[in-house]
């Protein structure tokens, strides 16, 4: 079992999409987003909510 499964995705994302992710959590997002069509829309989902809280 993966340590980043444990239901903070969300965590990780925000780390990842701040820039302070560490590299596992980085290659963790890749393979995670890469691995579903679902996690890329997840992904892409959070991270429009992420660009447009920073823009607000």
């Amino acid at each position: 079992m993966n340590a980043f499964s444990n239901g903070s995705i969300d965590i990780i994302l925000i780390d990842y999409y701040s820039g302070k992710s560490t590299n596992e959590e980085t290659i963790f997002v890749r393979e995670w987003r890469s691995s579903s069509d679902s996690n890329n829309q997840y992904y892409q989902k959070l991270q429009k909510l992420w660009v447009n809280r920073i823009v607000l």
